[in-house]
């Protein structure tokens, strides 16, 4: 993927002055002699230098950015490739730009509905341990001063105030572990592909994983499809953008498929993983002789189905943890006006 010292922003609009420059009729290296002149020094601007060097000195434009894998993929050499055999780099690199551009803007909308959930948990989860640790025990303290009993619901709540302000710094250092442990073993093979079926298999949550990487696998394979490359080739370069190792464990059985002689639709209906409406979708496809604007049309669905559940999703999370915080802060309240309730009745 793109190395995170520059921006992708910065990346696409590489790709599209190098693509108008090539398509305008300047040669290669004058291209890329016009976009290291006119550009600001920067870690992209360098390595394209070693790029101009390496086309200079004769190699193909493909192995000279293959050189740098940290900052292109497969996939988009795959792209540059194809249209270096066909002799149109231009059209190539505005298919992988198209592609991209596509693909953030889901990826983009993705983050969006996971930001306004995770603020609003936090921002819950802070104001209750700040009415445990900090209210709570300054109300409470007259009634544990005496030796009257307190309500059942007092004392819990006495006691988990207690517990949580005692030991505050140790559940802390608790969580941190338990967090560095986790990644830890996330990145090993065995942790990432437990954690990656895991989120599959997540109720609702697991839905929206899976149509996005159907979404993003459709859209890959169609741009690759269209640069020309093998299908086998292209499940390959496709099954690396995902992301995900029990994917693409699945993904290696469907080439191994289509290596033996199925077709796409058979091996991906053979995994039993992906929705049924994707596989009839292609084998539609392949049907017809137009499996790539199928794919396209896959990935528009899927798109447009999780933009559809996240909408829900960030609908429902803010009704629900507002319930949530309204019956948490009601039982406190409810647990520090017992007693006064309790010396009431006595007092009556």
């Amino acid at each position: 993927m793109i190395s995170r010292r520059f921006k992708h922003k910065d990346f696409l609009i590489f790709n599209q002055e190098f693509a108008v420059l090539i398509k305008s009729g300047l040669p290669i290296i004058a291209a890329l002699d016009t976009i290291i002149e006119n550009a600001e020094e920067s870690k992209l601007i360098e390595i394209i230098e070693k790029i101009r060097l390496d086309v200079f000195e004769g190699q193909s434009v493909t192995q000279a950015f293959a050189k740098h894998p940290y900052l292109f993929t497969k996939f988009y050499l795959a792209c540059l490739k194809a249209g270096e055999k066909s002799g149109d780099i231009p059209s190539a690199l505005l298919r992988y730009i198209e592609y991209s551009k596509k693909t953030a803007l889901i990826r983009q909308k993705v983050i969006s509905a996971s930001i306004y959930p995770i603020i609003l948990t936090a921002v819950s989860m802070f104001t209750l341990m700040f009415l445990l640790i900090y209210v709570v025990p300054s109300l409470t303290g007259t009634f544990t001063e005496g030796n009257t009993s307190i309500p059942v619901m007092t004392a819990v709540l006495i006691n988990l105030s207690e517990v949580l302000k005692s030991g505050f710094f140790y559940i802390i250092a608790a969580f941190i572990c338990i967090c560095g442990a986790f990644s830890y073993y996330n990145k090993t093979d065995t942790g990432k592909m437990f954690t990656d079926r895991l989120k599959l298999n997540l109720p609702f949550l697991g839905n929206i994983f899976l149509n996005y990487s159907v979404s993003k696998l459709a859209r890959t394979m169609a741009t690759v499809l269209q640069s020309g490359i093998h299908l086998v080739e292209t499940v390959k370069i496709s099954s690396d953008i995902l992301n995900n190792a029990f994917l693409n464990e699945k993904l290696d059985n469907v080439v191994k498929q289509i290596e033996q002689g199925a077709s796409l639709s058979d091996a991906l209906l053979h995994v039993d993983l992906f929705p049924n409406m994707a596989i009839r979708m292609i084998a539609a496809g392949e049907g017809s002789g137009a499996l790539e604007p199928v794919l396209n049309e896959v990935a528009e669905f899927y798109e447009n189905d999780v933009d559809a559940k996240l909408s829900i999703l960030t609908s429902a999370i803010e009704p629900a943890l507002m319930v949530l915080m309204g019956l948490i802060i009601g039982f406190i309240v409810l647990a520090m006006y017992m007693p006064i309730f309790q010396l009431a009745s006595t007092v009556g």
